[in-house]
């Protein structure tokens, strides 16, 4: 299958770029991919990342590049502002899609993408690659198989101290450019593993914050964030879940010290777990029938006993490329047999009505109750 990478030139571009060739490597010769074209709007830059990242060719329209009869997949890296207009070309022309998180910016777009990939049957995914870590994909295996018990509390943050929040030169720090703030970005993916693991999540109540642009200032006050439209750069938030579940989050942005760290702890009524990206090879796993004198967690290091792990040694070491090539020899595998992709695009849709929930609270004070197809309502 041919792919069309639009919106190569940046640091996902450049990552999905090395990914899909791991995964097709993984996938073996009935799934094979070339790397067909990579588009950006910057001709000189998507020639020299091409050439770089062994893309056949580059261009500058996506439009001609969805519409090319000898493109199989549309890989969209773009910001999230520019994911549903691509994503719906693309699906009416019968590619399949895979389009990096969030879906879009806007709940009602991104249902309404999630809809025509469903009504048009092609296989679409979104990119919440953590999910697809070893070790949060035997969290999922330890659940389904009833280890856990019931869930009870997930208690998840993404803490991340870096440029992407501080620089205010870059896409990510306005919503003129297509940034979807703290909450969108990074807080989307712990949604997503939250969902992943619990179910689904009904109601929220939010506190959401700003940064000034002096780092020394902290946050700006509410009224002004509100008034002048700033993207958040920090919350907290609570959660209710459908199973009975409650849930508590935190995002921030200006994490000093906390490198790129997804972190999140679940209780059940028969176990515990608790993951962290900056060990990603490592679950730490309590059950309850331990005997008394052995009460604890112990770690476990994932390896080929585990769902998705790519070495026959525990302890080899798996990276951000590894994770993203699981997640495209998945979608490579629902394309092949065109099977539904998880997490597809109604997945992209619900995590987005929740981040506009956490939004809705935010400037309520209420909890929003995630009611209806289309999003929330508050709720005293």
């Amino acid at each position: 299958m041919r792919i069309g990478l639009i919106g190569g030139v940046g640091f996902m571009g450049r990552a999905h770029s090395l990914a899909w060739q791991l995964a097709s490597s993984m996938s073996g010769d009935d799934l094979r991919t070339e790397l067909a074209v990579l588009v950006d709007v910057d001709k000189a830059k998507a020639e020299e990342t091409a050439r770089r990242f062994g893309w056949q060719a580059s261009a500058t329209s996506w439009e001609a590049v969805v519409a090319a009869s000898d493109i199989d997949i549309v890989d969209i890296c773009t910001p999230p502002h520019l994911h549903g207009v691509i994503a719906l070309a693309a699906i009416e022309a019968g590619k399949h899609v895979f389009c990096e998180k969030p879906l879009s910016n806007d709940a009602t777009e991104a249902a309404g993408v999630a809809g025509a990939a469903a009504q048009a049957r092609v296989t679409a995914q979104v990119g919440f690659n953590y999910r697809h870590a070893p070790a949060v994909a035997f969290a999922k295996q330890l659940l389904q198989e009833g280890r856990l018990g019931q869930p009870l509390q997930f208690r998840g943050a993404y803490l991340q101290s870096g440029p992407s929040v501080t620089d205010p030169s870059r896409w990510r720090a306005s919503g003129a450019t297509g940034g979807s703030g703290l909450v969108g970005d990074v807080g989307s993916h712990v949604i997503d593993i939250a969902e992943y693991l619990v179910g689904d999540i009904t109601r929220v109540v939010s506190l959401v914050r700003a940064r000034r642009r002096s780092a020394a200032d902290g946050w700006m006050g509410e009224n002004e964030r509100l008034a002048g439209e700033h993207l958040d750069s920090g919350a907290v938030w609570l959660a209710d879940f459908s199973g009975g579940a409650v849930g508590s989050f935190a995002g921030s942005g200006l994490a000093v010290g906390r490198a790129n760290q997804l972190h999140f702890e679940l209780d059940g009524t028969d176990g515990a777990v608790e993951f962290d990206w900056n060990r990603r090879d490592e679950l730490l796993l309590a059950v309850r029938d331990d005997r008394l004198e052995e009460h604890g967690f112990r770690r476990i290091i994932t390896g080929a006993a585990h769902p998705d792990a790519r070495w026959q040694v525990p302890g080899l070491g798996s990276g951000y490329l590894d994770v993203m090539a699981i997640q495209f020899h998945h979608f490579l595998q629902a394309a092949h047999s065109r099977d539904q992709a998880v997490p597809d695009l109604s997945t992209g849709s619900r995590v987005q009505r929740v981040v506009e929930a956490v939004h809705e609270s935010a400037r309520t004070g209420a909890w929003v109750s995630l009611n209806g197809p289309q999003g929330g309502s508050a709720s005293g």
